[in-house]
């Protein structure tokens, strides 16, 4: 079993990535903000890290606010994978979700060809579950899916762990 580490740096870009993503048909439910929370306590995220996720959960954001920067490029590619996983949870990738996505591949530095790879990965991963399970549920389970399709090539068991 391979073990993948993902930063708390990380997970935190990620959520507020998947937040500037919730928040691109203008409004972010209670619903998306409470399973936001809860994947930070899951995420065992410091307070200042989630007190930076709370003031992102208050108003939209731009992509330029994000710190991506630092982030690798397993992280960029995780990142871009979840974000185009959450436009499309609904089967219907809106406009703006889309206009959003093609800004993300940009600062992130993907080309045309990294991007439709990531995308196709997102689409392969298995959808929101439509059960009752919580936003935070499918969060976790979305962010320990990721590294295996990022990573493996399908023989491989994967243990994901979040520092």
């Amino acid at each position: 079993m391979k073990r993948l580490t993902i930063s708390g740096e990380a997970c935190l870009e990620t959520l507020a990535l998947l937040i500037a993503m919730a928040w691109a048909d203008g409004h972010l439910d209670d619903q998306e903000k409470d399973g936001v929370r809860a994947a930070a306590s899951v995420f065992n995220l410091t307070k200042e890290l989630r007190e930076r996720l709370d003031q992102l959960l208050q108003t939209p954001m731009s992509l330029d606010e994000l710190l991506v920067d630092e982030l690798s490029a397993r992280d960029k590619a995780f990142a871009f994978v979840a974000a185009a996983w959450l436009a499309g949870v609904d089967d219907d990738v809106h406009a703006k979700e889309e206009e959003l996505l093609g800004k993300l591949a940009g600062l992130l530095g993907f080309t045309d060809d990294r991007r439709n790879e990531l995308s196709a990965v997102a689409r392969d991963l298995e959808p929101l579950r439509k059960d009752g399970k919580s936003w935070a549920n499918e969060i976790v389970a979305l962010f320990k899916a990721i590294p295996s399709r990022l990573e493996g090539d399908g023989t491989e068991t994967f243990e994901v762990a979040f520092e």
